[in-house]
């Protein structure tokens, strides 16, 4: 295959005519230049001929450039038919293994037929297609493989045989279309009929007959950048998100909220659950089980404070009086939460592991809805009655390590206090001085850069006690310091909760008066929205602004919060959205969501994944020439495709060319020779007798010269007539041609 492309001049001096040739051929790329040589009229000519040169030189760049890259992408080893096979041969025997080997509940934590079924819902309901190259029951059992056994996409790739990329692509759309079926799976109660657990139980029945499940949270580990790091930990020590849950029972989850900063506690958590879109429905008159952490209202119950709780504690005693009898059977019911987390968790370790995941924060979030609406799944397919036990069973032993930890812990802390002066005789009595001065003090030390990820580093702690004792005349230490820092945020965050997601116009904070400021129309809708601001509007607070600098940052907000219903709403919406910005491609390659890998490494994907039936010889030896056609074409498209846009990018270096050529004629015009005037008569046709007159007349008129030979060959000799007869010569011309 061999192409050429001509860009020729014929408007520059010093050259009559230069040809940039351009051969495209199989595997090569070649230029030449072809030069008519004419001697040099002057230096105007010469400087065109210099410039023509320049361009000229970076014509062949180009061409070198693209011959090389094209040398590059031929460098890249294909697979061979045998590879590409023996891959399939892989994938087949793993797709076989887990349907019909009996490993299907050891590698993918599921029965076959709970396989089957789930690829059958995927794939009618929540839109899971199958790929021209891979079938469902592949794209679920890699994405199965993932979240039960807790592995690395580069893993998972390698065991199937493909691509990181592809591996990706599979693993976010099993994820999408799970998270399609939520609506099948996550359905709250309407508390119409008394639940089967507590009707059936005397222990139970008639005292809980209004409750319909309980209520807990757990956290979840996640990959935040360091910026946002302090919001997301809690006192996990690491990144984490607080996830709050609701389920009946029977272990099935009925509301499922990530999203929540590791920071955020649960009460914060519950009250947004109650005001959400999909917001946690109650009916009236029906109240759900929290632990003590909650508070108690006509639809939370909570235990009572101060008594027996745990199951563990019953064990050795059984309940004394009523309430510890009530905290027993409280206990009994609400612990049902805990084991729905710990039969989630162990069926999917993706969101138990404690090492940093792999995935970004959003979609460590969908994952675990994801991982909810499996196990409503599995409980109505598949139920694990031996993993509930086991998980029951860590329960009641778990108790006893909590509170052995706890009265370590509250050990600690009195040593500590006992240390730093945690008697009261020795306690110090911050005043509003004290506070602008310690306020003062940390800001100098951010600003200084010794507050690394929202935590003041042991040396600013050193410097602010030596500031303030000194400059002061305080008497603090570290733990001072601590404690005072702890009480300034928990007073900031009572103000700043409140005013988040509200528009601030209007609102100011009075440094005189310390009070936030607005009219009294504002405040009335402010407190008819939200009932709980009615104490803060007479309530003072200092260094509000200073505070804000402080602690605005490292507050969680809840922004990036959902249900499964509200991310499945997000997702429909978004759908049609396509990535057209190099910056959001950046944003997904940060956050791992893509991989960008190179074009040629699954060609193993355009096969279809079937093994095919043992062939004879013949069959065998027309089959390669049928696939090594098959090969070719290909290759002939992709060359054909390169060489269309070397094509195009040589067009429009040709472009530029006349277009600097029109530029140059304009600057320097161009003068005929009475050779080039003779040359361009005799096209137009006329007689030998008549060119003597009509060339004398061109050649001391050089711009009518111009004007004529520049326009079509059908039209010269009107023109020729127009400008003889302008010229007093119209008797002249009209006696030539009478004579044609």
């Amino acid at each position: 295959m061999a192409m050429k492309i001509v860009s020729s001049s014929s408007s520059l001096r010093g050259w009559e005519r230069i040809e940039l040739i351009y051969f495209f051929e199989e595997k090569r790329i070649s230029s030449y230049i072809v030069l008519m040589d004419t001697p040099i009229l002057n230096p105007a000519h010469a400087l065109r001929a210099r410039q023509l040169q320049v361009v000229n030189l970076i014509c062949l760049l180009f061409t070198f450039i693209t011959q090389r890259n094209m040398a590059n992408k031929k460098r890249v080893r294909l697979p061979t038919r045998k590879v590409i096979l023996e891959r399939q041969a892989v994938r087949e025997e793993l797709l076989h293994n887990l349907l019909e080997g009996g490993q299907c509940f050891d590698l993918i934590r599921m029965s076959e037929n709970a396989f089957r079924r789930l690829c059958e819902i995927l794939q009618t309901i929540g839109g899971l297609r199958r790929m021209q190259r891979m079938s469902v029951e592949e794209h679920v059992a890699r994405f199965l493989h993932i979240v039960s056994n807790d592995l690395r996409t580069r893993f998972t790739s390698w065991m199937y045989r493909r691509s990181r990329s592809t591996t990706s692509r599979c693993f976010h759309r099993v994820l999408r279309s799970i998270i399609a079926i939520e609506g099948l799976y996550i359905q709250q109660p309407t508390g119409d009929v008394v639940l089967r657990e507590i009707q059936e139980s005397t222990r139970f029945y008639p005292f809980f007959k209004d409750c319909i499940g309980a209520i807990d949270g757990t956290h979840v580990r996640v990959h935040v950048p360091n910026r946002d790091a302090p919001r997301y930990r809690g006192r996990k020590g690491y990144p984490t998100i607080n996830v709050l849950a609701a389920c009946t029972f029977d272990l099935k989850f009925t509301i499922v909220l990530t999203g929540w900063e590791g920071t955020a506690s649960d009460s914060r958590i519950i009250k947004n659950a109650f005001t959400r879109n999909d917001k946690l429905l109650i009916p009236s008159g029906k109240y759900c089980l929290v632990d003590g952490d909650l508070p108690h209202t006509n639809k939370l119950m909570a235990p009572y404070r101060g008594v027996r709780y745990h199951l563990k504690e019953y064990s050795m005693r059984g309940p004394q009086n009523s309430k510890e009898l009530f905290n027993l059977r409280h206990a009994s019911l609400r612990n049902t939460i805990e084991r729905a987390f710990g039969v989630l968790k162990r069926r999917f370790p993706i969101i138990r592991s404690t090492t940093e995941p792999f995935y970004s924060c959003e979609t460590q979030s969908t994952i675990f809805l994801a991982c909810c609406i499996l196990h409503n799944f599995l409980l109505d397919e598949d139920r694990d009655i031996n993993l509930e036990d086991e998980v029951m069973q860590e329960i009641l032993n778990g108790p006893q390590e909590q509170d052995r930890r706890n009265s370590t812990e509250t050990n600690e802390v009195i040593m500590i206090k006992q240390e730093a002066g945690g008697s009261e005789k020795e306690q110090v009595k911050w005043s509003e001085i004290m506070d602008y001065a310690y306020i003062q003090a940390m800001i100098k030390q951010q600003e200084t850069g010794n507050r690394v990820n929202g935590s003041f580093t042991p040396s600013a702690y050193a410097q602010m006690v030596e500031e303030l004792n000194t400059n002061h005349q305080m008497d603090i230490t570290k733990s001072h310091l601590k404690n005072r820092y702890k009480t300034l945020k928990k007073h900031f965050s009572q103000w700043y909760d409140v005013f988040r997601g509200i528009s601030m116009s209007g609102f100011s904070w009075n440094s005189s008066t310390q009070l936030i400021e607005v009219e009294e129309e504002v405040w009335d809708n402010l407190i008819k929205s939200k009932p709980e601001v009615v104490s803060l509007k007479t309530k003072k607070i200092a260094y509000f602004d200073e505070m804000l600098m402080l602690f605005a940052r490292d507050r969680a907000s809840g922004a990036h919060a959902e249900t499964a219903k509200e991310r499945n709403a997000r997702l429909n919406k978004n759908e049609n959205i396509q990535v057209e910005t190099i910056k959001e491609v950046d944003d997904m390659l940060a956050n791992n969501e893509i991989h960008l890998e190179n074009e040629y490494v699954d060609l193993d994907d355009n096969i279809q994944d079937v093994i095919p039936p043992p062939f004879s010889q013949e069959q065998s030896s027309c089959a390669k020439k049928c696939k090594s056609k098959k090969r070719k074409f290909e290759d002939d498209d992709e060359e054909e495709d390169i060489n269309s846009k070397i094509m195009k990018s040589v067009d429009n270096v040709a472009g530029a060319i006349r277009e600097g050529n029109i530029i140059f004629d304009r600057a320097y015009p161009r003068e005929y020779t009475g050779e080039e005037i003779y040359r361009e008569l005799e096209l137009v046709g006329l007689e030998p007798h008549e060119l003597p007159r009509a060339l004398n007349f061109l050649a001391t008129n050089q711009a009518k010269a111009r004007t004529l030979f520049s326009c079509p060959l059908q039209i010269r000799m009107g023109i020729l007539k127009d400008m003889m007869g302008a010229q007093g010569r119209k008797g002249e011309l009209n006696m030539w041609l009478s004579c044609t």
